[in-house]
């Protein structure tokens, strides 16, 4: 087993992922990797790094080289805005999937880790992983840390496990007493879906709406398309996953009003007259803000 370190900001429990600013310094992470590594949490000495925490070993993670979007496991309390870049996009959006997490004890610090002469870390540490002694490791792993559990993702969840135990393993608790039905269905897992309506080889518009199941609601309007008779073809090109049907249907509704003067009369869910950069920027900005809690589900 190697033991590596990484510089942050912060440490989260519930735990999310091992993340990077960049897909480089994540493919660099993986080359590194074996199986049983563990990687080490310490804040960095910056301004974004709360002062009792700057330079202190945080946390630990058995990281895995299975690459996700760190934007899905983005946890509400990282909703402030010095982890967000001007334009509204995340600063660390490329995640590895952990197997495991572990939180220090306060009090130990990277000298005392690692008393090494000047910076040696460097760069590298702050945006990627680099590697301790066999000593380093032995003096981290000495000070008392206990298991954290894990975030968890839908998105990440049906892509590796398969959509029935992705809704098992992220499902709301099973609601209780006499207001169950629209109430419990409400509070059910949802997505929200951008689908493209393609004629020959173009682009002519884009479906937004919600749904339980998006492949469902894509096949239904498959069936009625009839693409192979020269018709419309629907096109999945974004599916985001929400925690309730009354969050998904705010981002949808979020979206479209964005859009009034590009709705298409005979459906006011499909949007014509716009490219895809222009929906890309709000669907974003509105998936970001219902993630980390800035959108009320009501």
């Amino acid at each position: 087993m190697t033991t590596f370190i990484t510089k942050v900001w912060g440490f989260d429990n519930p735990c999310g992922p091992l993340v990077f600013n960049s897909p480089g310094w994540r493919a660099n992470a993986i080359e590194q990797l074996r199986p049983g590594d563990r990687v080490i949490l310490v804040g960095t000495k910056g301004e974004e790094t709360e002062l009792e925490n700057r330079n202190r070993v945080m946390g630990m993670m058995e990281p895995s080289t299975e690459p996700v979007a760190a934007i899905d496991f983005i946890n509400p309390d990282q909703s402030e805005r010095r982890f967000f870049r001007e334009d509204g996009s995340y600063r660390w959006p490329f995640g590895l999937l952990n197997f495991r997490a572990w939180e220090f004890e306060p009090g130990l610090f990277l000298d005392d880790v690692a008393p090494r002469e000047g910076n040696q870390f460097g760069s590298a540490a702050a945006a990627g992983i680099v590697p301790l002694t066999a000593e380093e490791e032995s003096r981290v792993l000495g000070h008392p840390h206990a298991e954290v559990p894990l975030l968890t993702s839908t998105r990440t969840d049906r892509r590796l496990f398969g959509e029935d135990q992705a809704r098992r393993r992220n499902a709301p608790p099973p609601t209780e007493g006499a207001r169950r039905g629209i109430m419990h269905m409400r509070q059910g897992m949802a997505q929200v879906y951008w689908f493209r309506l393609v004629a020959s080889r173009t682009i002519v518009g884009h479906k937004i709406g919600w749904a339980f199941d998006h492949r469902q609601r894509l096949g239904q309007f498959r069936a009625v398309s009839l693409s192979r008779l020269g018709g419309l073809r629907y096109q999945a090109y974004r599916v985001q996953d929400f925690a309730t049907a009354r969050l998904a249907f705010r981002v949808e509704q979020g979206i479209l009003k964005s859009f009034d003067q590009h709705r298409y009369d005979f459906n006011r869910e499909v949007l014509t007259r716009i490219n895809t950069a222009q929906i890309e920027t709000v669907w974003n900005r509105y998936v970001t803000d219902a993630l980390t809690g800035r959108l009320s589900p009501t």
